[in-house]
Parts: structure tokens; C-alpha cells; sequence
């Protein structure tokens, strides 16, 4: 029989995990199909965004997106720092939202002024993900490395005060 401790860390882990691969294949595909500065060099040329920032500012930021993505993907798939990266993805979300938003401002499309397939099939999915997991207890999440670090820690303390 399968304990409600485990049960509620594996609820934990499917969208953790779930979230992980996106971002892990996500930043795989930047890296080895566009290249990094390749990626931010088509951020600068189809963005309306360098209306309003410098371009070598949203170059940058367009060539680190897929290290970013791959590192968060990864500390997400194997549970380590995972408060940390999932706060890291959600100001992603909420950034690339913004950007969209500047765009559907400048070329409006649909009731949102932004594209409807970029809301449905890339901002909302992501974000639901991220504040489910966000959302269950960190002391829940049991199958994480996390959790090895921290129960390897009591265990330390505990051998220490004996």
C-alpha cells in the first residue's frame, strides 16, 4: 500500500518533472539547433523589444536564455534547489509575457492583443505548472535531492547532539 507521504511527493514530482523536461528539451533546442548567439541575434531582429531597450541588452539576454533553461530544466528534473528555479521560471514566464505584451501592444492580435496560440500553448500551461508546484510543500516533495541533502543534514545533527 502505497503511504499518503508518498503519494503527495509524487504529486509533487509530475509537474516538477514535467516542467523540467520543457525547460531541459527547450534549452537543448536553442543550443544545438539555433546556437545561443544565434537565438539572441533573432530575439534583436524579430522583436519589437529593442524599441524600448537597447539591442545588445535583449542580444544578451537572448544568448543566456538557453543556458538558463537548461540549467533550471535540470536542478528542476533532479529536485535540487527547486524552490529556487521555479521562482527563476516564473520571472522567465512573466517576462516573456511582458515581452508578448509589448508586441501584441505594438501588433495586436486577438482579445488579449497577444497571439492566442502563444497564451494557450506556451505562457498559461507554463504558469499553471509553476504555481501547482509552487503551491504544494517544499517538505512534501520526499523524491527530490533536496530532500536527500536535507534528511542527510538532520541526520548529521543528530548524530552530532547524541
Amino acid at each position: 500500500m502505497i503511504t499518503p507521504a508518498v503519494q503527495r511527493a509524487c504529486a509533487i514530482l509530475l509537474p516538477r518533472a514535467i516542467l523540467g523536461f520543457v525547460y531541459l528539451f527547450a534549452g537543448i533546442h536553442k543550443l544545438t539547433d539555433v546556437g545561443a548567439m544565434e537565438f539572441g541575434q533573432r530575439m534583436v531582429a524579430l522583436s519589437d523589444a529593442t524599441r524600448f531597450l537597447p539591442g545588445g541588452l535583449v542580444l544578451a539576454v537572448g544568448a543566456v536564455t538557453p543556458f538558463l533553461e537548461l540549467a533550471l530544466g535540470l536542478l528542476l528534473l533532479i529536485g535540487l534547489w527547486t524552490r529556487p528555479a521555479l521562482r527563476a521560471l516564473a520571472a522567465l514566464v512573466v517576462f516573456i509575457t511582458a515581452a508578448y505584451g509589448v508586441d501584441g501592444l505594438l501588433h495586436p492580435v486577438g482579445a488579449t492583443a497577444m497571439s492566442v496560440g502563444v497564451v494557450n500553448t506556451f505562457i498559461l500551461p507554463r504558469a499553471a505548472l509553476l504555481f501547482v508546484t509552487l503551491l504544494l510543500p517544499a517538505e512534501d516533495d520526499l523524491l527530490s535531492v533536496d530532500a536527500l541533502i536535507a534528511s542527510r543534514s538532520m541526520s548529521y545533527r543528530s548524530t552530532r547532539l547524541a
